[in-house]
């Protein structure tokens, strides 16, 4: 139950910020409210209480970045902030932005083809029950001066 309810959390401050905002405001402002009110309590005047209840809940953009924070969304805030900058700049200039994709089409291409050829060739097991059982046979002359040579059939069924 409690996850449901931090997720619903999390899903209405990525994607309602104003709600989410507005109602932080609105909580920061009460707590702010109630130490103002204790200071009156305590015999200040209305203009002292609301300055040293200030004063002792610190920094408010502080407090509003630690909370936003708390909700672990900012993450998906930032990146569709650099999104949104990546896309604006690369339509400032479409030439850079033209060249970019250009070298980043050929360079995966020529990556997929390199790493088909390779699979295909070295990486991808043999078509064969067991292959590691294959054995290739080879012979060398008597006298040794060629390096390997296939195995004539005679000598194979020897």
């Amino acid at each position: 139950m409690r996850f449901s309810r931090v997720l619903g959390h999390r899903f209405r401050s990525l994607f309602r910020r104003a709600d989410a905002d507005a109602e932080l405001q609105r909580e920061l402002d009460l707590h702010l409210d109630q130490l103002t009110k204790e200071y009156v309590a305590a015999g200040l005047s209305e203009r002292d209480a609301a300055i040293a209840a200030r004063r002792e809940f610190g920094s408010v953009e502080y407090t509003k970045e630690r909370c936003r924070d708390m909700r672990r969304v900012s993450f998906a805030d930032d990146l569709l902030k650099d999104l949104v900058y990546a896309v604006r700049l690369l339509k400032k200039s479409p030439g850079f932005t033209l060249t970019a994709i250009g070298s980043l089409a050929l360079g995966i291409g020529a990556n997929t083809a390199i790493f088909s050829f390779v699979y295909a060739f070295l990486l991808r097991p043999l078509p064969f029950d067991h292959p590691e059982r294959l054995v290739a046979l080879f012979e060398r002359n008597v006298i040794g001066t060629e390096a390997l040579m296939s195995v004539a059939p005679g000598n194979f069924l020897d």
